[in-house]
Parts: structure tokens; sequence; C-alpha cells
């Protein structure tokens, strides 16, 4: 039988080893690229938003398709509560 899936999230020899070796990080010093002090705005792009892009079209038949299924899931509930009233008046 194969060893049982391990459950512990404590780091590995080889990933305590590897985290010795690297002492910096993207992102770890003030000023970098996705450093603590970039807001989107310093090497050419916004990490908030892309005012550039535009919606593409709506899919009407996609959007049709969701309001007809929305309507028979809500007919098969009307149709559940009735039988169920109908039945427990009836008990």
């Amino acid at each position: 039988m194969p060893d049982p899936t391990p459950t512990s999230h404590e780091p590995t020899t080889a990933e305590l080893s590897q985290a010795d070796a690297e002492s910096h990080h993207p992102g770890d010093i003030a000023g970098e690229a996705h450093g603590p002090d970039d807001h989107g705005t310093t090497h050419g792009h916004d990490d908030h938003a892309h005012p550039g892009e535009a919606l593409g079209p709506v899919d009407t038949a996609m959007w049709g398709a969701f309001a007809v299924g929305i309507a028979a899931g809500l007919l098969v509930v009307l149709c559940l509560v009735l039988t169920l009233s109908v039945i427990g008046s009836a008990a």
C-alpha cells in the first residue's frame, strides 16, 4: 500500500534549505515593481483598472436561454409547492 498523503503543512528540509538560500523575494523592496509602494503606475501598467478595454457585444441568445432556464426552474418550484400544499391539506 502506498504511503498516505501527508496532511502536515510543515516545510520539508528541501523547502527550508531553499528558503535560507533566498533572502529576497519579488516585491519585498520598496520602489521595485510590485513592491509595497507600487500602485501600478510606475512601470507601464495599472494594477487596478484598464480603461482602454471595451466590453464585447451582449450575447442575447445566451441571456435569453438563461432567462428561460430560470423561468422553467421557478415553474418547477411552483408545481412542487402546489403539489405539497394539496397533499398536505388532504392528509
